[in-house]
């Protein structure tokens, strides 16, 4: 486990050397905030990855109540391919990203939300699709699911049912070259702060890829968030500055374009359901 509250050059030396000697394709950014009651999900649905061997999962656990940090550093010290990053303080969800980028070892990045699920072949999916498509940011199909009793199941029947996100925010794949060269996120946004990193990818024409299978679920709460005062308060906050930037706020309008077609072909009767099968993965090869 790494305690970042006094680590300075010993970590930065620490780190060139990982990245100088790794053999990870991808690393997976996982930020927890008193989701203590979610780590033994998060951590079976990890271990289910078929790419498991070929990615890294850093975890950062900045002072959260739940202290997940001792659920995480039995599972970090059993597998050699797993960090825990703590800190003694509260970071935004953002800051923890950054942090979780600049540690990351290869050369893809990704995040995952603690609440949300990856489908067993998520990694494995994109670490073949994405080299090949050339792309600096990319995403997959994903669907939003309520908390029901089939919860976090990726039986194809349930997925017909569910809708598709118009939105890549849940999950993303980037270079991590793109540190150096675009920036990391900005970190003074607490709620929008991913829509504020594909806006800016989108202006500066970087080039964004879609992989159109449903690999990822989304998780809505009956009691989210989104509905509090303090909330709403923190998104006016994030609308202000994002009026500030010099380009456009928005997401991706081919991305999105490409995934409104298929939720129409969806919904095409009689044929609607063969001509989008293919965006259906099933869990074995």
């Amino acid at each position: 486990m790494l305690n970042k509250r006094n680590l300075r050059s010993p970590y930065n030396s620490l780190l060139a050397h990982l990245m100088s000697s790794s053999t990870f394709e991808i690393s997976v950014l996982i930020s927890t905030y008193n989701d203590r009651g979610l780590v033994e999900k998060k951590l079976r649905e990890i271990r289910a990855q078929t790419a498991f061997d070929r990615a890294e999962f850093i975890f950062i656990e900045p002072a959260s109540p739940g202290q997940e940090r001792e659920l995480l550093e039995p599972f970090c010290q059993q597998h050699t391919n797993c960090r825990l990053i703590t800190f003694e303080q509260r970071l935004s969800l953002y800051k923890a990203w950054n942090i979780g980028w600049e540690a990351a070892t290869a050369p893809l990045v990704c995040i995952s939300n603690m609440d949300d699920t990856m489908h067993p072949r998520l990694l494995e999916r994109v670490l073949i699709k994405m080299p090949e498509s050339e792309c600096d940011l990319f995403s997959v199909l994903i669907a939003k699911q309520g908390t029901d009793a089939d919860l976090n199941s990726f039986d194809i029947s349930r997925l017909k049912q569910l809708d598709i996100s118009l939105r890549p925010g849940p999950f993303f794949v980037w270079k991590r070259d793109l540190l150096a060269d675009f920036g990391p996120f900005d970190n003074r946004f607490e709620v929008i702060g991913d829509k504020d990193f594909w806006a800016r990818a989108h202006h500066r024409k970087l080039k964004i890829g879609l992989l159109p299978e449903v690999l990822y679920l989304y998780t809505k709460h009956p009691d989210q968030l989104s509905k509090s005062p303090a909330f709403l308060a923190r998104r006016q906050a994030d609308m202000a500055l994002s009026a500030t930037k010099t380009y456009p706020h928005r997401w991706s309008h081919t991305l999105q374009r490409q995934i409104s077609r298929i939720r129409k072909m969806r919904r095409i009767p009689l044929i609607g359901a063969r001509l989008t099968r293919s965006i259906y993965v099933r869990k074995t090869r």
